[in-house]
């Protein structure tokens, strides 16, 4: 039996397939925040991705996939797992190969999700776009009490000490593990979360592994801020890195 059939892909996230007219020649798989949260306008709830980037993104052919890998996930091998499942039913529905461009992209615990995935899937990433990602999932864990219960769910299958398993959900601790490929790294200057400092350092520590990063701030702003200016262009990314 299949993990996921190919026919059952709305059951596991929502996509705007039913926008798209032509052959699919990409894909953009949105990973959620904490709760359910959205760069681009996604919702756990059933039903089809529909708004301005999404139909923008079905016009070029490209489906757009917001998972749904549990929301206490933080990228976690189950969640890595799941989503793979995913694409592996999209990729067997339209005929897709590993040569189709995949571009992942999330925000806060998504932007960690995109960052995490793009290293573990089997799946090759074309490039990866995080918003005001968590990027020191042990640190998170020490300075920030409303998520220790979720960090802690999302590792506790692993058998070894808090610290170690949260390093392994971590982008700044498997930052030599991340792939040769495109970045764009958006952060909140003043997110009261995930510090401008420390993401500024995760994108100078990618940039001397010679990575290609945006790195983009937006000053003044809280957590999951974001202008529109900025969510243009971070669908600019996403869509841009998918017509190569």
């Amino acid at each position: 039996m299949k993990m996921i059939d190919p026919s059952d892909i709305a059951l596991y996230c929502n996509t705007n397939e039913a926008l798209i007219k032509g052959p699919v020649r990409a894909i953009v798989a949105e990973l959620p925040g904490l709760g359910g949260g959205s760069c681009l306008g996604g919702s756990l709830d059933f039903g089809d991705y529909v708004n301005v980037y999404t139909e923008d993104l079905a016009k070029e052919g490209i489906i757009a996939a917001y998972m749904f890998p549990g929301p206490w996930s933080w990228m976690n091998r189950a969640a890595v797992n799941y989503c793979d499942a995913v694409l592996d039913a999209i990729y067997e529905k339209y005929g897709l190969t590993d040569k189709t461009p995949l571009a992942v992209c999330g925000g806060s615990m998504g932007g960690l999700g995109a960052l995490i995935f793009s290293a573990d899937s089997r799946h090759k990433v074309t490039a990866c776009a995080a918003a005001c990602p968590c990027c020191d999932a042990p640190e998170a864990f020490r300075t920030l009490p409303q998520f220790r219960r979720t960090l802690l769910s999302a590792v506790s299958d692993r058998g070894c000490a808090p610290e170690t398993a949260l390093k392994l959900i971590s982008p700044v601790h498997r930052i030599d593990e991340l792939p040769d490929i495109p970045y764009r790294i958006v952060c909140d200057g003043a997110d009261e979360l995930f510090p401008a400092e420390g993401l500024r350092a995760f994108s100078n520590a990618l940039k001397r592994k010679r990575r290609d990063v945006v790195f983009v701030e937006l000053p003044g702003l809280g957590h999951g801020g974001f202008t529109s200016e900025e969510r243009d262009e971070f669908h600019k990314f996403i869509k841009n890195h998918c017509l190569i």
